[in-house]
């Protein structure tokens, strides 16, 4: 699963520390016109405290495949409205908790594929004392677009969570519902043959979907 390189930059106590030279490798990595057309949206997530380097390797991977720079500041522009509409849910709806940079992305592509931010804040219910909850939410957002209802999606992951599974295993069940998906017939079956294949305990309510 891609991590998307969602850390948080590491402030440095004077200017020109960690941020600034990151930002100036990325800055010398890109034509011209590219950086040109892409400041004003990267400045603006910055003041929003997005995820800016998820943005950063939006833009990289589109200046390897020749994307011209008007595309990329199009797709960028995209991703940083999903971004920011996911940041701003969340931290409406829990003003006092500390928010990784993953669990914003986490929470963006899982909205994209049909999820509810109001489901998915049950997560923060069972979310880890020592982690982040990005995994948990990208696998909700994998089983949704997947066919799995989004309600049963996030209560399985609440499940996971709660069950202690490790994350490494709970990852695994959107490639293993694809590899079961062909002979089961439909998404909830192949989720359950997943579920058995690593192990993860069944919810006690009964198989997602049933």
């Amino acid at each position: 699963m891609r991590r998307g390189g969602l850390w948080l930059f590491l402030l440095g106590g004077l200017a020109g520390g960690p941020v600034a030279a990151q930002d100036a490798t990325f800055e010398s990595r890109l034509p011209r016109e590219v950086l040109t057309a892409v400041q004003p949206v990267l400045e603006a997530a910055r003041r929003d405290s997005l995820p800016v380097s998820e943005l950063q390797s939006k833009i990289l991977e589109g200046v390897a495949k020749g994307v011209p720079s008007d595309r990329i500041v199009t797709v960028l522009s995209s991703l940083s409205r999903e971004l920011r509409t996911a940041r701003t849910a969340l931290r409406t709806a829990m003003p006092n908790m500390e928010l990784a940079d993953g669990e914003v992305l986490g929470t963006a592509l899982a909205t994209r594929h049909g999820v509810p931010t109001e489901q998915l804040l049950t997560l923060w219910e069972n979310r880890p004392a020592d982690g982040s909850l990005e995994v948990p939410l990208v696998i909700v957002g994998e089983l949704s677009r997947r066919g799995i209802a989004p309600t049963d999606a996030v209560d399985l992951m609440n499940h996971v969570l709660r069950s202690g599974t490790a994350l490494s295993t709970a990852a695994q069940l959107p490639s293993k519902l694809d590899l079961f998906l062909p002979n089961a017939g439909a998404p909830h079956a192949a989720l359950l043959e997943a579920l058995r294949s690593l192990g993860i305990p069944r919810p006690p309510r009964g198989p997602p979907g049933h």
